[in-house]
C-alpha cells in the first residue's frame, strides 16, 4: 500500500503542492493558481491515494481545509513558526517548493507541529467575538479622537466620559463654532454606528450564552458574563485538546520567560506567543479580581503590594484560565 502524503504551501495567488511517499522518498510537485477549481482538480487527481494533507496555518487556510475535507481528506494545520524552527539554524534557500516538501516530509515523519481546527461552531462564535474586539476597539480609537479634538477646542473631559450616553449628550450641548461643531457631529455619529453595530453582536451573543451549556458554565466564573464567556468559549474550543490547565495559560501567552543561566534563574516579561484575544478576554475577567467577593482578592492584594497592580491582574488572569480549564472539561464531558 502507497503511503503518501501530501503539503501545499499556499499564497493569495499561487498554491504549491508536494506529495511525498514515503517509501521510495519520491517527490511530485505541482504548482497552479489558488482557486477553488484548480485545488478541487488537485484533489481529485490524488483522492483515495493521500494518507494526510498539510496546509501550513497562515491567511486563506480555511477555505482551503474546507474544500479538501470535502473531498475527505485528513487535513492538518502546520503551526509555521515551529515548522521552520525545526529546520534549525543553518541558512538554507526559502522558496515554495521547498516549504511545501518540508511540510510534507515533517507529515510523513509525524513531526508536523499541528495547530488546532476549530470546528464550524467555534469558527462562526470567533468571527463574531473577534468582529465584536474590533469593533469595540474602534469605537475606544474614535473616543480617542474625540477626546484630543475637545481638548484643542477648550472642553477637557475625562475620555471614558465620552463612551456613556450622558457624555456623548454632553458634547452634543456645547456652544462650538460651526466647524467644531461638525467635526465633533461626524465623530458622534461614528461612534454612535459602531455602537450599533456592538449592540447587535451582544444581543446575538447573549443568545447564544443561554443556550450553550459550555458558556452557562463558563459564567460561573468570577468575573465572567455571558459576553466575556462567548470570547473565552471562541478561543479555548476543546479544552481537552490540553493535556493540564497551565498548557492553557500558555496558549494566552499569560506564562511568563524564564531566564535561566548558571546558578540564576527568574522570571521576565510575558511570553505573549499565545492568542491576544484569549489573553484579552482573560485580562477583562481579571479586572473584577479587586472587588469584594471575589476569590482572587487575597492573592490579588498581596502581588499588588508587592510588584504593582498590573502584575496583580496578570496573576488573576492566570488563575481564572486555569478554571476555565477545569469548567470547559467538566461541561464537554458531562
Amino acid at each position: 500500500m502507497e503511503m503518501l502524503y501530501g503539503a501545499i504551501d499556499i499564497h493569495k495567488h499561487v498554491f504549491q503542492a508536494a506529495v511525498f511517499d514515503a517509501a521510495s522518498g519520491e517527490v511530485v510537485e505541482e504548482r497552479f493558481p489558488a482557486t477553488r477549481e484548480r485545488l478541487g482538480d488537485w484533489a481529485m487527481e490524488w483522492q483515495g491515494r493521500l494518507t494526510e494533507v498539510a496546509i501550513e496555518a497562515t491567511s486563506g487556510w480555511r477555505w482551503v481545509v474546507r474544500e479538501l475535507q470535502q473531498h475527505g481528506y485528513v487535513v492538518q494545520l502546520a503551526d509555521p513558526g515551529q515548522a521552520v524552527a525545526l529546520k534549525g539554524k543553518r541558512r538554507q534557500a526559502k522558496t515554495d517548493r521547498l516549504d511545501a516538501r518540508w511540510l510534507a516530509m515533517l507529515l510523513a515523519k509525524q513531526m508536523l507541529p499541528a495547530s488546532w481546527i476549530p470546528p464550524a461552531e467555534i469558527q462562526r462564535l470567533r468571527d463574531l467575538t473577534r468582529l465584536r474586539l474590533a469593533l469595540s476597539q474602534d469605537r475606544t480609537r474614535w473616543a480617542q479622537r474625540l477626546h484630543a479634538f475637545l481638548g484643542h477646542e477648550g472642553w477637557p473631559c475625562s475620555r471614558s466620559r465620552l463612551l456613556t450616553t450622558k457624555g456623548r449628550l454632553w458634547v452634543a450641548s456645547l456652544a462650538l463654532d460651526p466647524h467644531a461643531k461638525a467635526q465633533t457631529e461626524r465623530l458622534l455619529r461614528l461612534i454612535a454606528a459602531l455602537e450599533q453595530e456592538i449592540g447587535e453582536l451582544d444581543s446575538e451573543l447573549r443568545q447564544l450564552a443561554r443556550a450553550d451549556a459550555r458558556l452557562r458554565a463558563l459564567q460561573t466564573i468570577w468575573g465572567v458574563g455571558p459576553i466575556l464567556a462567548c470570547h473565552l468559549l471562541a478561543e479555548i474550543g476543546d479544552a481537552r485538546r490540553f493535556r493540564r490547565a497551565r498548557q492553557l495559560v500558555r496558549a494566552a501567552g499569560l506564562d511568563p520567560v524564564v531566564i535561566d543561566s548558571g546558578d540564576n534563574k527568574r522570571r521576565g516579561r510575558l511570553s505573549k506567543t499565545g492568542s491576544p484575544q484569549l489573553r484579552w478576554a482573560l485580562v477583562e475577567a481579571a479586572q473584577h479580581a479587586s472587588r469584594n467577593g471575589s476569590p482572587d482578592l487575597e492573592l490579588y492584594q498581596s502581588v499588588r503590594e508587592r510588584a504593582g497592580a498590573q502584575r496583580a491582574t496578570l496573576t488573576a488572569a492566570r488563575k481564572i484560565a486555569r478554571r476555565c480549564f477545569y469548567t470547559l472539561t467538566a461541561a464537554e464531558a458531562a
